[in-house]
Formats: structure tokens, sequence, C-alpha cells
């Protein structure tokens, strides 16, 4: 499996939700994915608070940063891991503000009032041909090339990354690599999404359903759901 995913709440109740998804064949796309995920998380463990929203984007893009050259380094020191690389999706809550990153078409939505929004966007292929309407959402999904990425981390020296800031209000937030969204359908998702059971039961039910469905990738899911009266 070279997709990766974590979660973690520091002591401010600042929370980061992060997955990756691993490319370059045999151990190189895990190693990739792997290293993302243990640098973001490594790098939040050392901060103690954050005291502005700049503060956030500063931190993501150094985590970042910090990844790609210990994947592009290995990939050049290591001919097992040559052209290795990753996508990452995180999602960064610190009290009324959710700080998205995306490199590659990994996905976070928000789920809110039983509607599943992408909040992210792929940085992929097919993506290009619908934003610049040359093919429908429909044919993307079906679209050869459709796993055909436009960025990704650890490839080359530097990264390209998207990060965006969102008003926050207690959504469900959910980060998922391309193994779910291209074999769910959304109300598949959002139904699963309503449901009582804990985060924990509806990320497995999530990957089963998917795996049912025939699962012909790797999949990683991250769920936070906050505690509402």
């Amino acid at each position: 499996n070279e997709d990766v995913a974590s979660v973690i709440v520091n002591a401010n109740n600042d929370v980061l939700l992060v997955v990756a998804d691993g490319m370059g064949g045999y151990e190189k796309g895990d190693y990739a994915a792997k290293v993302a995920v243990d640098t973001l998380i490594e790098e939040f463990k050392k901060r103690n608070r954050f005291l502005t929203n700049g503060s956030i984007i500063r931190f993501l893009r150094h985590a970042v940063k910090c990844a790609n050259r210990l994947i592009f380094e290995e990939s050049q020191t290591d001919p097992q891991f040559e052209n290795m690389g990753t996508t990452l999706v995180a999602a960064l809550i610190h009290k009324n503000t959710v700080v998205v990153l995306n490199i590659g078409d990994s996905r976070a939505y928000f789920y809110d009032k039983s509607t599943l929004t992408q909040i992210s966007e792929d940085q992929s292929y097919v993506q290009y041909l619908v934003r610049t309407n040359q093919i429908s959402e429909e044919k993307a999904k079906v679209h050869p090339k459709r796993h055909v990425l436009l960025n990704a981390l650890g490839n080359i020296p530097s990264c390209n990354m998207d990060i965006k800031k969102i008003k926050y209000h207690g959504e469900k937030i959910l980060l998922c690599s391309d193994g779910l969204y291209n074999t769910l359908e959304t109300r598949d998702i959002e139904t699963i999404l309503s449901t009582e059971d804990s985060s924990e039961q509806k990320g497995q039910m999530l990957i089963s359903l998917a795996n049912n469905r025939g699962g012909e990738d790797n999949i990683a899911v991250a769920l936070w759901e906050p505690y509402r009266d």
C-alpha cells in the first residue's frame, strides 16, 4: 500500500490531517508517501502554537519543502528510489480557520448538512481539461489520462503547492487518495458520513465499500468529525 494517512491534535486543539499517495514503483511510492506524512507530523509536534493564520501557512510551506528535499535527495543517491514521488493533501484546523494544502490529486472535502463539497483542486491533466472547458466532469471520470498528474512532491528539487485559507464552522473534514473517489460516487460517501458510527468505523466502511466496488487502487482516508451538541 503506497498510501499513508494520519491525524494529530496538539495541546491547543489545533488539528492536522494528512494524506499522501505515493508513486514510483515497488517500494518507492510507499517510501515517498511515508516521508511526506512523517515530516509534516514531526514538524507539527515541534510547534507549540500558531499565533496567526500567516504562521500556519509559513509552517506548511516549510514542512512541505523539508519533505520534498528529503524525498528528492534520496531519489538521487539510491537508484532503487529513482523517480519516486507522492501526492500530498493536508488540512490544518486552527480555531475558526482551516488551511488546506494540496499537491497532486488527493482530495480534501467538507461534509456538512448531508452534502460533500470538494475544497481542494486536483493538479491533474483531466482537471486542467475540465477547467479549460475541453471536457466535462463526467468525461473526466473515465478519461484514459485521468491518473496523469501535473504536480507531485519529491520528483524535482523544488515544489509547487496550492494553499487556501477557508472559514471553518465545525464541518466534518475528509481527506482521501484517488482510490476512494475514483471508485465511489459522491452519494456513497455522503451516505456513510451521515451514519451514527464512529469516525474509525466510517473510515473502514469507506475503504471496504470501495474495495467491494472493484478497489483497483490503494486507498487512504483521514476523517475529522468535531463534537457538536
